[in-house]
């Protein structure tokens, strides 16, 4: 029942120019969406679902129609008018199209759609190539550069650089190039070598900061010139996971466990620990918005829950053997569909555990799907 409301949450999404990121006609979800008609798309892959994986074609021709000049994908298109982000660009809006585009040739074995868009994959991986702005492998993402436009990463973030493997691993493996599978090997290794604490000898790409960073059970969720933010990004650790990254999967998994208990439920929130009003970090985000304040704490990118992260998480953690979590969180998610509304909506607040955001959004549904994989 819940699956099939998932399903209409998407079928519902689906027009002529693609996936929207929601049929509500609110704010400006109601447009194809990079980042979300990809992940939708994906999960149409994993779930050999033919109608979503058409609206994925569709989406993924829309978004090359309007890349721009210098290779960027636009975060989302209206009719025929394309957004590439307001106060800034948006990174992994061009990454997510990458790695779908080629999902969908590598699944549909579409030669034509493969030889159509080479061209527009080659210049969206040379445009992310000029943002690492020093030459020296990881991406350089801009304050509110990413699905959490309205946080406080950014730099060489985790979240997009596991993003830029996953394009460049997909890319090397459809064109058969063998520079673009050495790159993406290069980048896994550097985030490996840069993200946790290792035995690796190699040079870091921030000698003093790496030495002040403390361990984690997780990579940490950024870098920056003036060093580390050692929060916990669950987005970016659950697709690393899902990646196969170097883990300690036992100490991961423990975290996890950690924050369930200090929660007192698997909503797990997106960001952790919650920035407060009283934290140096809240001046980061009290201006960080374009329609209205989000993310009070426990809500929105600010220790909200996403169900779309929890399905990447989910999916990650079984592929790697560890399924206890997974069915944990899956029920979770599905006794709170029912008691509070199966209209699968955006995010969760992790204090009362009140869906909020968005009904009907296809990045909801789409976790919900991931789960039941």
């Amino acid at each position: 029942m819940l699956k099939q409301q998932a399903l209409e949450v998407i079928y519902q999404s689906i027009s002529e120019q693609g996936i929207l990121a929601s049929s509500e006609k609110r704010d400006n979800y109601a447009r194809v969406w990079s980042r979300d008609s990809m992940m939708t798309g994906i999960t149409g892959i994993l779930i050999q679902n033919q109608t979503i994986i058409d609206g994925l074609e569709k989406s993924i021709l829309t978004l090359a129609q309007y890349q721009a000049e210098n290779g960027q994908i636009p975060s989302n298109v209206y009719g025929e008018k394309a957004s590439y982000g307001t106060l800034v660009g948006r990174t992994d809006a061009t990454i997510w199209w990458i790695i779908a585009a080629c999902e969908y040739i590598e699944h549909c074995k579409n030669n034509l759609l493969k030889d159509k868009i080479q061209h527009n994959i080659y210049n969206a991986l040379s445009c992310l190539k000029t943002w690492e702005f020093n030459q020296r492998g990881l991406l350089y993402s801009p304050l509110g550069g990413n699905w959490a436009d309205e946080y406080v990463t950014s730099g060489y973030v985790l979240y997009d650089n596991v993003l830029r493997y996953w394009a460049l691993k997909n890319a090397a493996k459809v064109y058969d190039d063998s520079d673009l599978a050495m790159q993406a090997a290069a980048t896994k290794k550097l985030i490996e070598n840069n993200f946790r604490k290792n035995s690796s000898l190699e040079t870091k790409y921030h000698e003093t900061a790496y030495q002040k960073a403390s361990e984690k059970p997780y990579l940490w969720a950024s870098l920056n010139a003036n060093g580390y933010d050692e929060r916990f990004d669950l987005a970016g650790n659950a697709l690393a996971v899902l990646l196969g990254f170097d883990f300690n999967m036992e100490a991961f998994t423990h975290f996890l466990e950690q924050l369930n208990s200090e929660f007192k439920h698997w909503m797990l929130p997106v960001f952790y620990p919650i920035i407060f009003p009283q934290d140096p970090d809240w001046k980061l985000l009290e201006n960080n918005y374009s329609y209205q304040f989000k993310n009070k704490p426990y809500h929105f990118h600010n220790g909200g829950s996403w169900p779309i992260y929890l399905g990447w998480l989910c999916l990650g953690l079984k592929k790697r053997g560890f399924d206890e979590i997974p069915l944990k969180i899956l029920n979770q998610y599905e006794n709170l569909l029912k008691e509070k509304g199966a209209s699968f909506k955006e995010y969760y607040s992790t204090d009362q555990l009140q869906p909020l955001g968005t009904d009907k959004l296809c990045f909801s549904a789409s976790g919900y799907l991931l789960m039941t994989i």
